[in-house]
């Protein structure tokens, strides 16, 4: 008998890609369907989306199981490999109500406190709008109302740390204009923060410098203190790649290294956004944008 490498995995032998028994079907979709209850929800997708796979085509069911086993596997912290945080964003910006419920459910079971989550919903806000929210209201209307926090915390990769005034660049407040030395500021924190001013920050400086201020002080204030200061860029990584801005994408790569996150957590960041939502074409403008600055 050959040797196991990647195992049965909830009732699925992962070794074997060519045989699919109705009784591993029967047990995976069973142990899936046992996990729905308050505090282990499992995927609402699990026994629909997947059965799709599981009837059809269960080879590719397992192979897609390898690969979450294989990022479960480099010693990254689960509470971002495990992608609920980064694929809630991609799901308010896309309006996929299952999915911002489960991801919403799995933070929850991960000791996400309502705090934490609230800052991740407002960073996604930013790109996805008022229909986001809307997306938002339908998915987690009743869940927000009663959001139950757990005694055990989030587990965050070492270093990783609220530090709301990091994204304070020291802007005056008290004027609606954009005064000379608030361009000033702006522009400094940048040049310190990752080496250079982004164009649109040149651009709304010159032709709409109210606007400009009005969304940095949006941008310094969406983190007050509960997530890490280095989930923005983490949450920025993985909305830049789905939706193919190589600007952002850079930017958000150049605040991370600045923040301390390291190149395996960008690494399997933006493989997760082409993996689950894009194809992995993507990865051709990911590679040309993150050369240079990954080490």
């Amino acid at each position: 008998m050959a040797p196991s490498v990647f195992g049965k995995v909830e009732g699925l032998d992962l070794d074997n890609i060519d045989v699919t028994t109705e009784e591993e079907i029967d047990t995976h979709l069973t142990s899936q369907r046992k996990r729905r209850g308050p505090l282990d929800p499992g995927p609402l997708y699990a026994t629909t989306a997947f059965s799709v796979w599981l009837y059809n085509r269960p080879d590719l069911a397992k192979l897609h199981m390898r690969v979450i086993q294989d990022w479960s596997s480099k010693g990254l912290k689960s509470i971002i490999t495990a992608s609920s945080f980064a694929n809630m964003h991609t799901y308010i910006n896309q309006g996929w109500l299952v999915g911002i419920e489960n991801c919403t459910r799995g933070l929850q079971r991960s000791g996400v406190t309502k705090a934490q989550l609230i800052e991740a919903i407002m960073h996604a806000q930013l790109s996805a709008g008022i229909r986001g929210l809307q997306h938002v209201y339908l998915a987690l209307g009743i869940i927000l109302g009663d959001y139950v926090e757990r005694k055990e915390p989030a587990d965050w990769p070492e270093a990783w740390a609220p530090d709301p005034d990091a994204f304070k660049c020291g802007m005056d407040y008290s004027t609606r204009e954009l005064t000379a030395q608030d361009r000033k500021a702006i522009f400094e924190w940048y040049e310190k923060n990752i080496g250079e001013i982004p164009r649109r920050i040149t651009f709304l400086a010159k032709h709409d410098p109210e606007t400009l201020k009005n969304w940095r002080t949006q941008y310094e204030s969406t983190f007050r203190g509960a997530l890490p200061k280095q989930m923005w860029p983490y949450l920025s990584l993985r909305h830049c790649t789905v939706v193919g801005d190589r600007g952002g994408l850079r930017e958000a790569a150049l605040l991370a290294k600045a923040w301390g996150v390291s190149d395996a957590y960008i690494v399997n960041t933006v493989i997760q956004g082409a993996y689950y939502f894009t194809g992995w074409e993507r990865l051709d403008m990911v590679a040309e944008v993150l050369e240079e600055i990954l080490g």
